[in-house]
């Protein structure tokens, strides 16, 4: 079966190149005048694609574009998504460059259930292999943010158990466009940020580019205990595309876009929180041992996208090669006359937690020592992928047929070495250097061939989506320290059918059930993929100043799948190690509404009042009892809730826009969530705090296109437990400000 899916792939591929003749080209001509190339290009490979989409889908799914990512000047992607309903996230070091994103009651830590995706494709560092988004992309060269749940997540995968989140970076405009934004505010925060773009006729033809760069840096909101110091980041970035277009009459259209994209990251963040004690006295200090704690990471993308229309169907090739090093260099154990204890243990130990603090000596002796690991990891993503879309009718019934294929390699290099280090009076010297390699040398290999077929079906009142995935992965580690080799190979179906009927123009019914899937890890041995049947149903409303849309939805879980990681907190497995923890339910309701409130007061036509509310309810429960080593989970009894899940959590803005300025206030109430499986109440200890987070932003147009802004973070200064893993409690951000100027032409 793989030969013969391979063999597809490359008459694809080569038919999309070389420009093979249509197969029917009856209506080409009439057509392509009134064609929007850009938007079917988008609507191909996005999992979305526009806003107008959205309002259409038989599943769920939320398009957040240009105008309203602009409108609070974020760059943390955790706040931008806390607008869509049946998101669950764990804030971590509170400006969301290493979020933790879940969707309906999927497990959030480092964002490694969902499908990732920037520009339509795989953004994770090794997607298969090794999914945790310690890289994330830059929100602020973002002009669109899709989210998208349920059966509609059929053409996205690897996982479709919870779905798909697309980041849309700056596309190519067609004519110039020029931004730019200059920012300072609490904690010493810098942000500036330029982009240029334009489009010239070019022979026949038109070619167009746009370039965004970017630097942003704060000194952060936490203090260091005795030697102080920096605790926030250095970001910078830059992405350019060029894009090349025919003659939109020609008989066969096409165009060829190449993207390359740079990151470059230092960041002086720790994976140690506080007691309950310390947190309480003061929840942004920070202990003297994490001082040398710091992240070095940089990123490389790059793709190359051809579309060309035949008239009757069109077929976009994307090739693509990401990359992405980083070595988070941190305070891993601690030991004290020859006894050796994890962070977790060492917060719960007088004499431990003392040395932690700097109030008590160690001399970097291999008995008494601050245990430093320099987790450095090289990961390579690569591949291409081919969809193929057309149109046809059969009786009364319209299609819209779209089948692709994708072949990805993915690895993840592990090199970690761990270093001795003595405390003296709070200050760290080192004292031995481990060898380079000696505490993880390995390599973990995916190689994963996919194809989809999903046919869009309008017969009168009624849209049927049916689709099918199918996904065929090998997967391999290589431990270089001990000479093991594991390998894994996973077949898997993964069918799905969404449901829409239009009761008026303006009111629909929608549904859908899937098949969820998630591949075990690379150093699996025994571990079964993660499977679940999902289903949703609900209704929307569109109308001209009014939507609302409200789904229910229940994934069935046959075997959940858990992980240990660093950070998750996990000390009592081997890193990469999974767990079966076989059936769980998770279910709830998502609602949401948008309301332009000018409509009823008879204000000028240029003045609109936005409201958006939503509101999520969420239960995520085990069905089975079982004990593992992964601490999040422990020993667990049926009826036990999963960790870090809200279960009510609701969205609240309101803003007033003016030809000349703007004004935006938005509050977001996140319910306490368990830290540790359980049930009934939350122990003390055990637990985040439910907060009330309200942010400000506005705008004011000082002279043609130059307005001066600010935005307002946390402006109540709420204090709260935002999590308390990998290790201790953690603060989220407190109350900061910026203020600067952008400039528009």
């Amino acid at each position: 079966m793989l030969p013969r899916i391979k063999s597809i792939k490359t008459t694809l591929v080569l038919t999309t190149i070389l420009g093979a003749t249509p197969l029917y080209n009856a209506k080409a001509e009439e057509q392509v005048t009134s064609k929007n190339y850009a938007k079917t290009i988008m609507e191909r490979v996005m999992v979305i694609g526009n806003a107008e989409k959205a309002q259409d889908l038989t599943g769920s799914g939320q398009f957040i574009d240009e105008k309203m990512l602009d409108r609070n000047s974020y760059t943390d992607i955790n706040r931008i998504l806390r607008q869509v309903p049946g998101v669950n996230i764990q804030e971590d070091e509170g400006y969301g460059n290493r979020p933790n994103i879940g969707l309906r009651g999927g497990r959030s830590e480092r964002s490694a259930d969902i499908t990732l995706m920037e520009d339509g494709v795989l953004i994770a560092p090794a997607p298969y292999s090794a999914p945790a988004a310690y890289y994330f992309p830059r929100v602020s060269r973002m002009e669109a943010v899709e989210v998208r749940k349920g059966s509609s997540t059929i053409k996205f995968g690897p996982r479709t158990t919870s779905g798909a989140v697309n980041l849309i970076s700056s596309s190519v405009p067609s004519t110039r466009k020029i931004k730019a934004l200059a920012g300072y505010g609490t904690n010493n925060t810098q942000r500036l940020q330029a982009q240029y773009g334009d489009s010239i006729a070019f022979g026949s033809g038109n070619i167009g580019f746009v370039i965004n760069a970017s630097t942003d840096s704060t000194d952060g909101f936490k203090s260091i205990d005795i030697v102080g110091g920096n605790t926030g980041y250095s970001i910078q970035d830059i992405m350019g595309k060029v894009k090349f277009s025919t003659d939109p009459t020609a008989d066969i259209f096409q165009s060829l876009e190449i993207k390359i994209g740079a990151t470059e990251e230092t960041s002086n963040e720790t994976y140690l929180g506080l007691t309950q004690d310390d947190f309480n006295a003061n929840p942004f200090r920070r202990y003297a041992s994490t001082q040398m704690d710091n992240m070095d990471a940089n990123n490389r993308q790059y793709y190359i996208r051809h579309f060309a229309d035949f008239g009757n169907f069109d077929v976009t090739t994307t090739l693509y090669h990401n990359q992405f090093s980083r070595n988070w260099y941190k305070l891993d154990d601690i030991t004290i006359g020859g006894v050796r204890q994890s962070l977790n243990s060492a917060l719960n130990d007088a004499t431990y937690l003392a040395a932690l603090q700097g109030t008590t000596n160690l001399d970097g002796s291999a008995a008494n020592n601050l245990t430093l690991r320099a987790n450095n990891r090289d990961y390579y993503s690569t591949g291409i992928q081919t969809d193929m879309a057309t149109q046809f009718n059969l009786g009364d019934a319209d299609h819209e047929l779209e089948f692709g294929l994708r072949y990805h390699y993915d690895k993840e290099d592990r090199f970690q070495q761990e270093d001795l280090y003595a405390i003296n009076n709070g200050v760290m010297t080192l004292a031995s250097s481990g060898e380079a390699g000696s505490q993880a040398n390995r390599h973990a290999t995916a190689k994963a061939t996919a194809f989809y077929v999903q046919d869009e079906i309008s017969i009168a009142n009624w849209t049927i989506v049916p689709g099918v995935r199918y996904e065929y992965i090998r997967l391999m580690r290589e431990d270089f320290n001990n000479g093991e080799t594991r390998k894994n190979t996973v077949d898997v179906i993964v069918p799905g059918i969404g449901i829409g009927y239009a009761l008026t123009d303006n009111l629909s019914l929608l549904g859908g059930i899937h098949k969820g899937f998630a591949p075990p890890s690379p150093g699996s041995t025994n571990e079964k993929s993660e499977e679940s049947i999902n289903y949703e149903l609900g209704g929307r409303y569109n109308g001209t100043i009014f939507n609302a849309e409200f789904v229910g939805f229940f994934n069935d879980y046959s075997n959940l799948l858990g992980e240990c990681t660093l950070s998750s907190g996990c000390s009592g497995g081997t890193t990469g190690e999974q767990f079966n923890a076989g059936e769980v339910n998770a279910y709830g309701a998502e609602f949401s509404l948008n309301y332009d409130a000018a409509s009823n007061l008879k204000l000028p036509e240029n003045i609109s009042l936005p409201i958006n509310f939503n509101y999520t309810y969420t239960r995520a429960e085990f069905q089975n009892s079982f004990v593992s080593s992964f601490d999040e989970w422990g020993s667990v009894s049926a009826g036990d809730e999963l960790p870090y899940i809200p279960e009510h959590q609701f969205y609240v803005s309101a803003g007033v826009v003016a030809p000349k300025w703007e004004m935006h206030v938005s509050g977001k109430y996140v319910d306490k969530m368990r830290t540790q499986a359980g049930s009934g109440s939350i122990p003390s200890g055990q637990g985040t705090d439910e907060n009330f987070i309200i942010d400000v932003a506005g705008e004011y147009e000082i002279i043609d296109h130059a307005r001066l802004f600010f935005t307002a973070d946390n402006i109540t200064d709420k204090e709260y437990v935002a999590a308390r893993r990998p290790a201790g409690a953690r603060p989220g951000k407190p109350a900061t400000f910026l203020a600067g100027i952008k400039l528009k032409f």
